[in-house]
């Protein structure tokens, strides 16, 4: 079998699910997308939205975390969406993938210390139900704010690791059914 054959078919049983699992991944490989491309004014919209649409408790732990993490020129000054959407700009300008571990553990205050046996359980549990990345990605993508820029993803790299039936857009403009390999890949 092919290397490709095999990695289509790994991915594959990812893909295949139905339901609410294969919907919040649709969602979050969206919101990738969208923290790939969208443009600082339809990121922070978007944000703002959804900032908006979190708890206030889970907002206030992400306006404390955003705090903790960035410098101080660049910290929101309070827990208001707007302020919070315009320092998640500054984080992920720094750091391409800041947003998706912080919504994946928003009030987390220790990223780089490691969980011991015992506790590790209870500390996966706990990280696990503090997630709202699965909300902020349905937000997002719902967002009419994204939508315009939403249009490219059929055809994104982002889409097609998540459901091969998706394709990506050859450069002659006809339609590759595989992802091409990653930038500055040789066989």
């Amino acid at each position: 079998m092919s290397l490709r054959g095999s990695l289509r078919r790994m991915i594959r049983h990812e893909s295949e699910e139905s339901g609410p699992d294969a919907e919040a991944a649709l969602d979050v490989a969206r919101y990738k997308y969208l923290l790939r491309v969208a443009s600082p004014r339809v990121f922070d919209v978007v944000h703002a939205e959804v900032f908006a649409q979190l708890p206030v408790d889970t907002r206030d732990a992400v306006y404390r975390r955003l705090c903790r993490d960035l410098s101080e020129e660049h910290r929101p000054t309070s827990p208001d969406p707007t302020e919070l959407a315009r320092a998640a700009g500054w984080a992920q300008d720094d750091d391409p993938a800041y947003l998706l571990r912080m919504f994946r553990r928003p009030g987390d205050q220790s990223d780089d210390k490691p969980h011991s046996g015992s506790h590790m359980q209870g500390a996966d549990t706990t990280l696990y139900a503090a997630s709202v990345l699965s909300a902020a990605a349905r937000t997002a993508a719902a967002s009419p704010a994204a939508a315009e820029t939403l249009l490219g993803f059929d055809t994104s790299l982002e889409a097609a690791q998540v459901n091969p039936n998706f394709s990506v857009r050859r450069s002659d403009g006809g339609v590759d059914r595989t992802p091409p390999p990653p930038a500055g890949w040789a066989p």
